[in-house]
């Protein structure tokens, strides 16, 4: 049975130092002291997110090439811990949320646990109810869970390559990486289990063209996901991809006259077909895309443009 001591909860931030700051709190109050926290600095453009860690107990690293997979893997070299959990920096953590994770992995066939990221209108209420579920085939990684609250045995996710940094935020294709490694991990045998009992909640609410830009994010890594799929599983990818567009499709219908929900889904559908596009133009090694034109290094208190807002 794994202990605290076998398992490392990793949070990768950017230039968001005041949520990371809430996030850490609830996570240090959640856990043993002898579970370990690493803190990823995805490429943040000030010293405020290393403060904030150097005010706690967690771990800090940096990585100047941003982007969310390459993060998460810089998190994954830097602790031992056979066992990682990984949850977002806009996340709070509840007491006992990592009780199911360590219990689901004493199964030695489970290579993943997934718990629920809850809205923070929830908090200090009793959870609505939900099932265990258990995923065993690779298309049931679109359902397995989220990003914000996913565990991995460690040497595995070494194994498969690690997460794919041509997907995920701070990339172009701004999407799936957490999904992409849900399906390797099915496909390589392994079943993923979702504990409902493993529980954070989101406290990040984003509205407008952030909202709709956010989906269309999601679109395109899901679409990469799905054309690499079809690469490399012929009828899985078809499949994945087919699942993808009866979904989006039917959501768009349904919040047609909904101006929030409906944006998103119409960004959403147009990111699968251009992410779907972007992924054939990929070269794949393994499972996973080669990542031939990754961001500069963004140095710490980098200059930034006053025409673009973005750092130099």
């Amino acid at each position: 049975m794994p202990t605290p001591r076998d398992l490392a909860v990793i949070v990768c931030t950017r230039n968001r130092a005041t949520m990371l700051a809430d996030a850490l709190a609830s996570i240090v109050a959640a856990i043993p002291e002898e579970v370990e926290v690493v803190v990823v600095d995805s490429a943040s453009e000030s010293s405020a997110t290393r403060e904030v860690v150097a005010a706690s107990r967690a771990l800090y690293v940096r990585s100047d090439i941003r982007g969310l997979s390459i993060a998460r893997d810089v998190g994954l070299r830097t602790t031992d811990r056979p066992l990682v959990l990984f949850t977002d920096d806009d996340c709070i953590a509840v007491d006992g949320w990592i009780d199911p994770v360590l219990d689901r992995f004493a199964d030695p066939t489970v290579g993943a646990v997934t718990g629920r990221m809850l809205d923070h209108t929830l908090i200090g209420r009793d959870a609505p109810a939900a099932s265990l579920r258990r995923c065993t085939r690779t298309v049931e990684g679109l359902d397995a869970g989220h990003g914000a609250v996913m565990a991995f045995r460690r040497e595995l996710v070494l194994e498969l390559g690690g997460f794919d940094h041509v997907l995920g935020a701070g990339r172009r294709l701004a999407g799936a990486e957490d999904l992409d490694m849900f399906c390797r991990v099915l496909d390589a045998g392994h079943a993923i289990v979702h504990d409902p009992a493993c529980v954070v909640h989101h406290v990040n609410t984003r509205d407008g063209d952030s909202y709709t830009a956010l989906h269309l994010g999601y679109g395109l890594g899901l679409g990469a996901l799905s054309n690499k799929l079809v690469r490399l599983r012929f009828w899985t990818g078809v499949a994945m991809l087919a699942v993808l567009l009866k979904r989006t499709v039917g959501r768009a219908i349904r919040h047609v006259r909904d101006p929030r929900r409906g944006a998103a889904d119409r960004a959403m559908l147009r990111g699968i077909r251009q992410g779907f596009l972007a992924g054939a133009r990929l070269r794949i090694t393994g499972t996973t895309f080669i990542d031939e034109h990754p961001p500069e290094p963004t140095p710490v208190d980098a200059p930034v443009d006053r025409d673009t807002g973005r750092t130099r």
